[in-house]
């Protein structure tokens, strides 16, 4: 939350109650998080986006701000816990080379090195933790890094040979999803709305480091979610195609789309849109254990009611995987933070400024509770169960 002054607050996930211990300060109004894979420690972004907060979560303290080279809204935490990557696109290179960089974050010592990536404004990581894609503004390249080659403290105007491979024949990729063996990557090609042509999905063999063929997504492409080989992909069709004819009733006019794309067939079967959501720009995507396909936007249309019975829509949209079911909650505002709790049938999403808790056991009627926080909230993280 950046609006408290306070920083991090804890909820009791099994209560959905604020918990009963003080929040954890930062002085960085922290806003979005990253959460390691064995979840020991939280990263959380600074609302300037020029830093970051480590949180021992067993501890709950921070260790106070570690500056960045410049701006960044992606980042991973090595498989060890002791090294975040953040993709910041407007870092200066030492020695003169072309603007952007990895920041290779040290989060014990609190030390910074850069990797010199040109724009590199995103970052995806394998399961093992052994190679990074860094994805560029305007490139229709991704580069794979090999994190283990990198030489501590070493800094270049350019990124080494054998830390660093560009792979061309993409169309403005954003995003990869790792097989469970490492050995390729289904890449998220965002297209049109990163000024592109098609968006799709392709893979990228890790092996060979090139690129396949690419099967197209007429409904955009700018954030997905890998579930048993089916991928979920959510983003806005072009202009013309983006209307809201076919889906739940409303007054708004464009509309983006949820399209569920079956890794097992990219070549085989051509990728229709299966359910049509709000529009935005779309950063958010989870599911419950229960099937219910959480998808949220940011500047989308919203429609907030004048009179009792009144339309009312936001950023989010929720399928029930199962069934098909499509709902559009009554709730306004961007959607930033979604969170599935494990081992409960509720979902926790950051709309508006609010954390809302939805039940997910009804496919039509949702039962909206919130937690007040003092605050505008940015974010929500599970960090143990």
């Amino acid at each position: 939350s950046p609006n408290t002054g306070t920083g991090f607050i804890l909820i009791d996930a099994l209560k959905d109650l604020r918990a009963n211990v003080a929040p954890i300060n930062s002085p960085l109004q922290p806003t979005k998080m990253v959460l390691s894979n064995d979840r020991k420690i939280t990263v959380a972004i600074s609302i300037d986006n020029r830093a970051i907060d480590v949180v021992d979560n067993a501890k709950e303290t921070a260790s106070g701000a570690i500056q960045l080279p410049g701006t960044t809204e992606s980042l991973v935490i090595s498989v060890d816990d002791a090294t975040a990557y953040a993709a910041v696109p407007n870092a200066a290179v030492p020695g003169g080379g072309s603007t952007g960089a990895m920041a290779v974050i040290n989060l014990n010592a609190g030390s910074v090195s850069t990797i010199p990536i040109p724009t590199v404004h995103y970052v995806s990581e394998s399961g093992d933790g052994s190679k990074l894609l860094a994805f560029s503004d305007n490139s229709d390249a991704v580069t794979v890094v090999s994190p283990f080659n990198i030489v501590a403290g070493q800094q270049n105007a350019t990124c080494a040979p054998d830390v660093c491979t560009t792979v061309s024949g993409f169309d403005r990729p954003i995003f990869g999803f790792f097989s469970s063996d490492n050995t390729q990557a289904w890449i998220l090609n965002c297209g049109p709305e990163c000024g592109g042509t098609q968006a799709s999905v392709q893979v990228l063999d890790l092996v060979h480091n090139t690129a396949g063929p690419a099967t197209p997504v007429p409904g955009g492409a700018t954030v997905g979610f890998l579930k048993n080989q089916i991928l979920y992909v959510a983003g806005n069709p072009p202009v013309g195609s983006n209307t809201c004819a076919g889906g739940p009733p409303t007054a708004a006019t464009t509309c983006g789309r949820l399209t569920a794309v079956d890794l097992t067939s990219l070549q085989t079967t051509p990728v229709q849109p299966t359910a049509i959501i709000p529009d935005g720009y779309h950063t958010n995507i989870d599911i419950s254990g229960d099937g219910q396909l959480f998808v949220g936007s940011r500047g989308c249309t919203n429609i907030v009611p004048v009179n009792a019975g009144d339309e009312q829509r936001g950023c989010l949209a929720i399928l029930n995987t199962n069934n098909g079911n499509l709902v559009i909650p009554p709730d306004n505002g961007d959607v930033t933070g979604l969170q599935p709790i494990t081992n409960r049938t509720v979902f926790y999403v950051v709309e508006g400024g609010e954390v809302r808790i939805y039940d997910t056991t009804k496919d039509k009627i949702y039962s909206v509770r919130s937690i007040d926080i003092f605050g505008t909230a940015v974010d929500v993280k599970l960090i143990d169960f």
